[in-house]
């Protein structure tokens, strides 16, 4: 049921699709690799072996939009047999589109027709499962598996990573019913031929003066809080030392709960200097200050003290002088000399964790002479709709714009375009953000990856958090793998009936 000559014949993708085979499994195969062709490879044979209807589900709009678009593309059924539904086809459109062969949907939108009966679970013969590393906790997919547990369905889950720990991939395992892990990664024997050379490159830089001591006024002042927190017996002191923000998250509920007024204090000021102290570590000199000024124009006691600590107040004026002087930070620096240097053909896709970052980065390019544009989410005022998503995409992809700088809409799934470079702005201690970043260059011709640092800041911690989790996710999954399986135990007889 593929349509000749539809899709290039790789020997990987066939060897996946044949060890799926009618079983229940996740494949893990990095971004670029063609983890759709695999999924059309085996919702093909399943529909021609099983018959049925094929439900293929992914958490984005934008990305139901491309699948139904790929599928339609190389699998053989009749015209209008694939169909797409998200949040913006109305009740009565999603009603008559259950009915095709093929529904490529949005789990929350397959959730709430379900409770509206416009569908029924039985009539389907299999379920992808797309980005399936989102399958935790109360995510629409574990919903989605209820509705569909007690059927036959074959159940598919893609991924380009897993994350590390064995109990949350354990706990995807189980959210799709999936019997098996089949791992690939650029390294692989039958993956190799495949796979574009990527020259990956790490851009270190020393912080100026300016910044250097703004940062350690900053610590100063969160070190005092949190040994106050510590001494009240609600952090390790070694947490107060190390400046753990995530131990101070796990225990915000206490603190808040029966602390007192100090400690309540203390714990909202830490919260609210470790976002200023990550922009000024890993963004701009002019996200920084602005994020400042939103704390400080807050209303309340907690932000009229934090404006009068004399050590945040000395940071700032650190990096308000420095700008005034026409400073930057140092990564704009480089980012511009990269992206300067690059031949009219190139195309650079430019990650950045935050939309004020990317507005800034933006700006800097087109006063630099370069055709950009920018690729966020939906969500709040400033967001992109989903056909400016789109939209954005093809303009980059056309060559109308040499640079795209998005936020974490372009790390997942979408099929961007061929870029010569990626630019980490920023870095993330996610193993599957990071696979998913690098993923967007190399996919037909040698690409190149660069990630922008600063020493000594959360940018070079993330770094090596990230090498550490590819590394032990590997293992896992090998692990899990090899383990015997578990045998369901039988239920009672009044169960059974």
């Amino acid at each position: 049921m593929i349509k000749k000559g539809a899709m290039e014949a790789r020997d990987y993708q066939v060897r996946l699709a044949s060890e799926v085979g009618d079983g229940n499994a996740i494949i893990v195969l990095p971004t670029g690799l063609g983890k759709t062709a695999i999924a059309a490879l085996i919702l093909a044979a399943t529909l021609q072996r099983r018959g049925g209807r094929a439900l293929f589900l992914a958490p984005t709009r934008v990305l139901v939009q491309q699948h139904r678009a790929f599928l339609e593309k190389v699998v053989d059924l009749p015209a209008g047999s694939v169909a797409s539904l998200t949040g913006e086809d109305d009740v009565l459109s999603r009603s008559d589109a259950w009915a095709c062969r093929v529904v490529c949907a949005t789990p929350q939108i397959a959730v709430q027709d379900y409770r509206r009966r416009l569908y029924e679970p039985s009539r389907f013969s299999i379920v992808i499962f797309d980005e399936v590393h989102r399958a935790t906790g109360n995510h629409s997919y574990a919903s989605i598996s209820r509705i569909f547990s007690g059927q036959e369905q074959q159940k598919v889950g893609m991924t380009a990573t897993l994350p590390a720990e064995a109990g949350r991939i354990e706990e995807i395992k189980e959210t799709v019913g999936a019997e098996s892990i089949l791992y690939r990664d650029y390294q692989s024997e039958d993956v190799v031929p495949f796979v574009q050379k990527v020259d990956v490159e790490t851009r270190t830089m020393e912080a100026p003066p300016n910044m250097r001591k703004a940062i350690g006024l900053l610590k100063d002042a969160l070190v005092e809080r949190m040994t106050l927190l510590a001494e009240a017996g609600f952090l390790p002191m070694e947490a107060a030392r190390r400046l753990s923000f995530k131990e101070l998250l796990t225990r915000r509920d206490a603190i808040l709960r029966r602390g007192s007024w100090n400690a309540r204090f203390a714990y909202s000021f830490c919260a609210k200097a470790f976002t200023l102290l990550k922009y000024l570590e890993t963004q701009t000199y002019r996200s920084f200050l602005n994020y400042h000024q939103k704390i400080i124009g807050n209303e309340g006691r907690v932000s009229a003290m934090f404006s009068r600590d004399p050590r945040v107040a000395e940071a700032v004026s650190e990096i308000e002088q420095a700008t005034r002087r026409g400073e930057e930070h140092p990564k704009v620096g480089v980012l511009r000399e990269l992206l300067t240097a690059m031949k009219p053909s190139d195309r650079a896709l430019i990650f950045a964790g935050y939309r004020e970052t990317v507005d800034q980065i933006h700006k800097m390019l087109v006063a630099s002479g370069i055709r950009s544009w920018t690729l966020i989410g939906k969500q709040g005022e400033t967001g992109q709709r989903q056909e400016e998503q789109v939209r954005a995409v093809e303009s980059f992809r056309s060559g109308e714009y040499q640079a795209l700088i998005a936020t974490q809409i372009g790390e997942e799934g979408l099929d961007i375009a061929e870029c010569n470079l990626v630019v980490f702005y920023d870095n993330v201690p996610s193993a599957i953000r990071y696979v998913q970043r690098r993923g967007r260059t190399g996919r037909r011709s040698s690409g190149r990856m660069v990630m922008l640092m600063v020493k000594g800041t959360s940018d070079e911690a993330y770094y090596w958090v990230v090498q550490r989790k590819l590394n032990m996710m590997k293992g896992v999954i090998g692990r899990l793998n090899a383990a015997p399986k578990r045998q369901k135990r039988p239920g009672t007889l009044d169960s059974f009936i």
